[in-house]
Formats: structure tokens, sequence, C-alpha cells
């Protein structure tokens, strides 16, 4: 059957204006004749889940904002719905796992502080989420907010404690230490750790759950059933699925080879941040005694802002950390090479260089940099 788009578009507006009105009922029947035009656009969902959720559906609504979620790409607005109800219903690790995927969303839009909301939200409602606590130490560790950075080592310390990884929580432990050496707390949780003895600590704080009054009964002119049923469906498909929030790549308009490969080296090392590390071992650094990913990646993203704002030698200090403490990419060492250069330390450039030669991509446009520095 062909699809009407005015009708879609008609629908759409009848039915947030009857939102902002709070007719509810006319606004979800709206949002539903867009629904069923074209059943794969977010927006139409999500102005259902508005509508349910003024009607106190909350389980519809829920369903409506999963779906318009996962066909936005993880659209924050309706992350944020999602994880609101979630927490309203009581559903609070589900809750959790919902902010932090906004929070990475967030992370990759670089709007931090937003970001750090959300997973400071996250641990609250689940004390015990390990990925959230792991962004939020990488991230206070790269703003210089030594504070909180020890103060969540010291959190995931505990969790890998309480799971009887005690070789993992020491590297935390001595993280937070290299951070902020002869700091007390940490001192005295190695300690303890090496002891095998629990920390005595305040209990965490109860979830606050807020009371909703009972839902009314469903009205005369409720949602076809047909209607229901096929949200339902489509957010069944949307649960069996893993969360990953991908955004669109960015096209970068042609520029030349060397410049292309800075910019090639900026986003991979982005990615490097953002790559999940499934080997326990590289990701807390028990191997071989570098660096854990968290430091490496706090490393990497203070040093990307300090290239950001101009700050040649301290983004040369941090990446020079990271690349000693285990990250041997050749995106850190051609990032290094092009910033020796910056400075005319034309020695220390060509090591950077080289090493990063031996990855195919950065071949030619080194070649090329290496011609002009003979």
């Amino acid at each position: 059957m062909a699809k009407d788009r005015t009708l879609y578009q008609r629908a759409l507006r009848y039915g947030h204006a009857s939102n902002r009105e709070e007719r509810w009922q006319e606004a979800a029947n709206a949002f539903k004749i867009a629904i069923r035009e074209f059943p794969g656009e977010p927006e139409a969902y999500g102005g259902l889940g508005d509508a349910l959720f003024g009607l106190r559906q909350l389980e519809k609504a829920l369903d409506c904002y999963k779906i318009a979620a996962r066909f936005s790409n993880g659209n924050y607005t309706y992350l944020q719905k999602v994880a609101d109800i979630q927490e309203r219903l009581g559903q609070l690790s589900e809750a959790s796992r919902t902010y932090m995927a906004a929070g990475e969303i967030l992370l990759r839009q670089r709007d931090l502080d937003t970001a750090i909301a959300n997973w400071q939200r996250a641990v609250r409602l689940n004390p015990g989420l390990l990925g959230a606590h792991q962004r939020l130490a990488t991230v206070f560790q790269r703003q210089d907010d030594i504070k909180a950075a020890v103060r969540e080592y010291l959190a995931i310390a505990r969790i890998l404690q309480m799971r009887g990884e005690e070789a993992k929580a020491l590297t935390m432990c001595q993280a937070a230490l290299r951070l902020d050496p002869g700091n007390e707390d940490v001192v005295m949780a190695i300690q303890l750790i090496r002891r095998g003895v629990e920390a005595v600590e305040e209990p965490e704080p109860e979830p606050v759950i807020v009371p909703l009054p009972p839902e009314p009964e469903p009205e005369a002119a409720a949602l076809a059933g047909s209607m229901v049923e096929a949200v339902r469906k489509m957010a069944d498909a949307f649960e069996s699925e893993k969360q990953e929030w991908e955004l669109p790549k960015v096209q970068h308009p042609v520029q030349d080879p060397i410049e292309a490969a800075r910019r090639l080296a900026q986003d991979q090392l982005a990615e490097e941040i953002f790559r999940e590390e499934e080997d326990e071992d590289l990701l807390y650094g028990t191997r071989d005694g570098g660096l854990s990913k968290l430091e490496r990646d706090a490393l990497v993203g203070q040093g990307m802002d300090f290239q950001l704002r101009g700050r040649v030698k301290e983004a040369i200090g941090c990446y020079e950390r990271a690349a000693s403490g285990g990250l041997d990419v050749a995106a850190i060492h051609f990032t290094l090479g092009m910033l020796y250069l910056d400075l005319k330390e034309l020695s220390p450039a060509r090591r950077a260089l080289a090493r990063a030669a031996k990855d195919a991509a950065y071949q030619a446009p080194i070649r090329l940099v290496m011609n002009e520095i003979s």
C-alpha cells in the first residue's frame, strides 16, 4: 500500500498539538495514523509515548520510547525518557543501564558534563555498575579532578574485591595512588585488600522510587489492539538486541594526504577511548604491569583536549605517558611525530613517525613529511 507523506505530516502536527493541550487520547490516535503510514520513523513513536505517558499507561509508553530510541540510533531525548519511566516503574537495573548508554552517546558528542550526570545517576541506582564507574574514573582523571577520580578508582577496586578479584582490585588502587601519592584512603584500601579484609564503609543509600497514582481504566477510545500489539512486538525485538548506540560517521572533506592522516589519527584515538576491552588483564593492566586501559584512555582524552587548545607540550606529555604505559598504536605515534615537528624537534619526530610507518595507512603521508624535513 502506497504511503502518504502528507497524511503522515498532518498526523504528526495534530498529535503534537494535542499533546501540548493534554488531549492525550486524540494525540495517541493521531500518532497511530502516522505510525501506520511510516512505521520506521522515531518521531511518531516518541509522540505516541508522550500521549500514553499522559494517559498514565507507563509500560506502553516505555515500549514506544524504546522503539523511538532504536529507530533514532539512540537519540538522547528518547533514552532519557526510557530511563525515567524505567525508574518510575522500579526497574532500577534497567534504568541504570539506560543512563549508562545515554552517557556514551553524550561522550561521543563531547558533552562531558551531561555524560557525567548520567553515569552518576546510573551508579546511584546500581552502585555495582562497573562500566559507569570506569567511565567516571577516566573522565575525572582526564579533567584533572583528582579527588573524584580517586574515589571512582576505589569504587572499582571495591567491586572487584567483592568479586574475589584481588589482583585487579590492587591495580586499581595503585592507579589511584599514582594520581594521589600518599592518599591515606588508598593506602588503607591496599592494606585491607592484601590482608583479605573487606573495608567497612557506610552503606549506599537506597534508591528512592517515586510512587505513582494507579493507572486509570482504559477509555473507550483506547488505542486499537492491533497497534498496541505491533508496538509490543517491535519492543520485544528491540529488547532482544544488544544495546549499541552507533552514531553516523562524520564525512570529512577531502584534504591533502598529511592533513587526512592527522584526521585519521585523531579519529582512531577517539575510537580507542570508546573501544571496549574484553581482556580484563589488559583492561586493568594486570598482565604486563603497564597502565590500565582506563588510565591510558584518560591520558589520550586529556592529550586530545590539550591538542585542540594548542597546548602542544602538554599534549605530548599525555600521549607519551599513554604510549609508554602500553598504548602501542600507529595513531598515537603519528600524532606524537607531528606534534614534535610543530615544536621543531626533529629527532623525536623521526622516531615516532618511524614507529607509525609500520601501519600501511600512514606510510604515504609519512614519506611526504620526511621529504619535507629532509
